[in-house]
């Protein structure tokens, strides 16, 4: 017994006393209103009307139903009030057991053995509990026992609980040429309690017997009838199934129909569904079918047991009827009850999951991908997930999105740390800044003022665009006597009283505050690749007054900016200082004059006009992939009047003063590194402006050499730029590298580029800038063992990711800096004096880029890369190299199939003979298809 029960009882016992030891159900009558109302009050309970019946029934009702602390208020009640309400009826004598029972029977009519029965029943019962009512009725019960013994004796047979008789009976079965008896268990119908046991015993027997004689009449009917019934030839079972399956009936079953044999019944199953399992059962089949369930947001199937519980019966009845058997409707009601209720539960679980992961910001098709890879291995072959799948799933999921969590809620605290872009650069923000914008067409004189400042301050930094701009201003202050050191990617010159540093704009140090600083040429802000460098150095140049140089359209992002840091901008607007002509007919070839820049928008292009060009004039060769010493002497040549045109690339738009007289477009379209477009109004202008140098030409000239050309050239010389917008690009340096890496604990570059590049968020009007460049550097520096800030450096490397002489030379670098090995420079093989093709030459170019490189690494990592001299050297032989192979009248192009010479400008890439050969081979093979 539990607890509470034993302090009920106590307490049961305990109230008796007040109730003269009656029960509190009868004790409770003899309370007067009044005192039953004093009750409920004390119970807290106002709300019932004054009416006695109803305060006695509802005092019965709350004394059952309340529990221990209830009943226990209840006792109390009574104890306080010390009222004991006496019963006014009689009281019994206290007889034992045996004593009360005897006194009961001697006024009744019983037998020995009917005693002996009452004892024995009442063997362990109370003798209060004991009346003579109650004695009647059992001996009642008893006597009905006894003749119901009689009669199933009499009726060879059995009293169901429904009391029908039931009994065996032989019937007979006939059919296809066989006759056979089968005992089967029959029923007569039910008898009324009261009539069995009222109605003699030789009635009743003649009656029941009539009963069962009708009863077994009308199975053999029913049989015959059946037997007649059965289909020939049979749809689902044989003769000899069919015979078999009458036999082997049991005698009593539930099922309205003969049972069948398990191996036939699973055989005609499977002859309707396929293959399937079965289990059968008293009342139902249990039909295991397999199904395939698209799973949603997800493009993979599961493969499920589908359960089907068929009624027996109904099943029998269509098999011996000889019907169709259809389930495909069961079949449909079962799929779409388990597949829903599956979609139910998964769709809990993903809610669940959903919400733990809400940073990392899941596609529902990623999530329901994750929560499929941890819950349907615990589904084998089935859709019912259980509440312990779903708490294992959830688990798994916790589990293994813990660390991604965990890596994005650092990505929240970097992102608040590093928001404020302007605050990565403590020592300009330390500094009252001046900014002051010159603006304005190229040969306008804006970069000449903002020098004469730079010259006369104390101090001063100039931020060039390329190397060899840096070099020009690194000269131009020494020539007025400036202590200057020049700082670029590959060359170092360091003066320890330097007052003046010229460098690239990559190389600024944003920790060496000085009186003014010159960026060039900040248009560059809009560049896709190296925008970022420039606005990176508008923001954190430690000078007091930044002076910027560049185009009209670079004003309102220059204003944005201003606004953005809170400082002072000051604008000067230059004009250009001698006028600029469109020539309105294209310049045929012959006409073409000494002082021409005539500009093309590919290696391939210049070399290929050159070798136009070279049968007429001495031609000096500008492009990006020369050395910036190279460019310098091919300048300088067509400077002092060695040679009388040039050509170039864009190359020389960006500050190359040149004697420019004529600029001539040879196209105008160029790929800017993602896609082949014309050129834009900005690009145009910036060209052309170096068309009439001021000081040399009273007037600059701009023109094309075909008229398609020149009617684009047209067009875009009299727009507008396009205004420059925010937001701006920017990039992380060493020290937000280290920072983001600290934050996020990964070793991995690409990693945190890929964090900068997508997930940086500013509150200045920022984006992060392009790093493709430097993420792909970064992939290959992340398979060597190196910290990060070497990492760093490397990526940050002139790497010239297309060659393969350029990334085969950085590999060896790394191997060599992984086992901490010097790095040495292997000098290249050049076969002659000059190159004889323009692969040659090429080849040569990628030499000069991998002494550039090595240089470059050489400044950062001086223990490792000795070799530094021994490159420039080789640098300066490979340089005259391809400045003697500039001079030379013709490049030959090779065929890429046999390697022959091509002929002078063709425009194919195999020779004649190839052509023919691969024409010949394709046109047979056509033929030979057809």
């Amino acid at each position: 017994m539990s607890k509470k029960n034993k302090k009920n009882s106590k307490i049961n016992q305990k109230i008796r006393k007040y109730f003269d030891d009656d029960p509190f159900d009868v004790g409770i009558e003899r309370v007067s209103s009044e005192t039953l109302s004093e009750l409920f009050h004390t119970l807290g309970i106002y709300d019932i009307e004054h009416n006695r019946d109803l305060l006695i029934k509802t005092a019965r009702m709350i004394w059952s139903e309340a529990d221990v602390e209830f009943r226990a208020d209840v006792l109390n009640f009574f104890a306080s009030n010390g009222t004991v309400y006496r019963s006014n009826a009689p009281k019994e004598p206290n007889l034992d057991r045996e004593e009360k029972i005897d006194l009961i029977l001697q006024e009744l009519n019983v037998s020995n053995d009917e005693a002996a029965l009452l004892h024995e029943l009442y063997a362990e019962v109370r003798s209060k509990k004991i009346t003579t009512s109650k004695v009647e009725s059992k001996l009642r019960h008893i006597r009905f026992s006894i003749k119901k013994e009689r009669l199933q004796k009499a009726l060879d047979g059995v009293f169901d609980i429904d009391d029908s008789l039931e009994f065996n009976a032989s019937l007979h079965y006939v059919l296809y040429a066989q006759s056979f008896h089968k005992i089967l268990t029959l029923n007569t119908k039910q008898y009324d309690y009261e009539y069995l046991q009222d109605t003699d015993e030789s009635v009743l027997i003649s009656e029941i017997s009539e009963e069962k004689e009708r009863v077994v009449s009308l199975k053999q009917d029913e049989i015959n009838n059946f037997i007649k019934n059965l289909p020939d030839p049979h749809k689902h079972l044989t003769q000899k199934e069919i015979a078999s399956a009458l036999r082997a009936s049991p005698p009593k079953t539930k099922l309205s129909y003969p049972m069948i044999k398990n191996s036939v019944l699973e055989d005609i199953m499977k002859k309707s569904l396929g293959v399937v399992e079965i289990e059968v059962h008293d009342e139902e089949l249990l039909v295991g079918l397999k199904q395939i369930f698209k799973l949603p947001h997800s493009d993979k199937e599961h493969e499920y047991n589908l359960e089907l519980h068929v009624a027996l019966n109904s099943l029998l009845e269509d098999i011996w009827k000889s019907e169709e058997l259809d389930f495909s409707e069961v079949i449909q009601e079962s799929k779409n009850e388990y597949e829903n209720q599956f979609l139910n539960d998964l769709e809990s679980i993903v809610d669940e999951c959903r919400k733990y992961a809400t940073l990392l910001h899941l596609s529902e098709l990623e999530l329901h991908s994750r929560v499929y890879s941890l819950l349907l291995d615990l589904l084998p072959q089935s859709l019912n997930i259980t509440p312990k799948v779903i708490r294992k799933t959830v688990r798994r999921f916790v589990h293994s999105t813990h660390d991604q969590i965990i890596k994005k809620q650092r990505h929240a605290l970097l992102a608040r740390t590093i928001r404020d872009f302007k605050n990565l650069f403590p020592q300009a923000r330390s500094m009252r800044r001046k900014l002051t914008l010159h603006i304005g067409p190229t040969n306008s004189g804006k970069t000449y003022e903002a020098m004469k400042k730079l010259e006369y301050a104390d101090t001063g930094y100039y931020l060039a665009p390329l190397r060899l701009l840096a070099l020009e201003g690194y000269e131009s202050l020494k020539e007025r006597g400036i202590s200057a050191s020049l700082i670029t990617g590959e060359e170092q010159i360091l003066d320890v009283d330097a007052t003046h540093i010229s460098s690239t704009i990559e190389m600024i140090n944003f920790d060496v505050d000085v009186d003014v600083c010159v960026i060039d040429e900040v248009q560059m802000l809009d560049d896709r690749d190296r925008g970022w460098a420039w606005a990176n150095a508008i923001i954190g140049a430690p000078a007091k007054e930044v002076i910027m140089t560049g185009s009209v359209n670079s004003k309102d992002a220059i204003i944005a900016l201003a606004e953005y840091l809170g400082e002072e901008l000051e604008i000067v607007e230059f004009e250009r200082k001698n006028p600029l002509t469109l020539l309105e007919t294209p310049t045929n070839v012959k006409d073409v004059e000494e002082g021409t820049a005539i500009i093309a928008f590919s290696r391939k292009d210049v070399l290929r006009l050159k070798q136009s060009f070279v049968a007429y004039f001495r031609v000096s060769v500008v492009y990006g992939n020369l050395s910036p010493e190279v460019r310098r002497e091919e300048a300088r040549r067509f400077r002092a009047g060695e040679t009388e045109i040039l050509i170039a690339t864009d190359a020389i738009a960006m500050g190359m003063n040149l004697p420019i007289r004529t600029i001539l477009f040879s196209k105008a379209e160029k790929f800017d590194g993602v896609t082949q477009r014309n050129l834009l109004p900005s690009e145009v202008h910036q060209i052309s402006g170096r068309a009439g140098r001021f000081g040399l030409h009273e007037e600059g000239y701009v023109g094309a050499l075909t008229s398609d050309v020149l009617g684009i050239v047209k067009k875009n010389f009299v727009k507008e730029a396009k205004t420059i917008t925010i937001p701006f690009k920017v990039m992380a340096n060493l020290e937000h590298i280290k920072l983001v890496g600290s934050i996020l604990e990964e070793n991995s570059l690409s990693e945190i580029l890929q964090f900068f590049a997508k997930n940086m968020e500013f509150n200045g009007p920022f984006i992060a800038g392009n790093l493709d460049d430097m993420l792909e550097a970064a992939l290959i520096v992340d398979t060597y063992d190196l910290d990060i800030a070497t990492k760093y450096h490397l990526a940050c490397a002139p790497l010239t990711l297309k060659s393969p002489y350029i990334v085969g030379a950085f590999e060896r670098y790394l191997t060599a800096l992984e086992k901490n090995m010097p790095v040495s420079y292997v000098e290249p093989h050049l076969a002659g004096s000059f190159a004889q093709t323009s692969d040659e030459l090429l080849r040569a170019e990628d030499m000069v880029k991998e002494i550039s490189l090595y240089l470059w690494l050489s400044y950062r990592f001086q223990d490792y890369f000795l070799d530094a001299h021994k490159a420039r050297i080789s640098r300066g032989v490979i340089n005259r190299y391809i400045e003697e192979s500039l001079q030379q009248s013709h490049l030959a192009s090779r065929c890429r199939m046999c390697q022959v010479p091509l002929p002078l400008n063709t425009k194919y890439s195999i020779c004649q003979s190839c052509f023919k050969r691969h024409y010949t081979t394709m046109g047979t093979r056509g033929r030979k298809r057809s």
